[in-house]
């Protein structure tokens, strides 16, 4: 294998690279604002539950055997 034949081999695997690190970068990004809506998402859902619940003292609550 000539050293042209080498550096080409070289410059392709690390063009490769590049890409596949540009791709895993994105898909990165892409799961962080998925994860930021899930979050926001689980707050509005456990404030609606907030206000949807009445709250009761435990000692008010029947036995689960009731």
């Amino acid at each position: 294998m000539s050293d042209d034949d080498r550096l080409t081999n070289i410059e392709m695997t690390l063009a490769h690279h590049e890409q596949t690190i540009h791709e895993l970068s994105d898909l990165v990004h892409k799961q962080w604002d998925e994860i930021e809506l899930l979050k926001r998402l689980i707050r509005r859902l456990e404030e609606t539950k907030a206000d949807v619940e009445p709250e009761e003292d435990i000692a008010d609550r029947k036995p689960p055997h009731y």
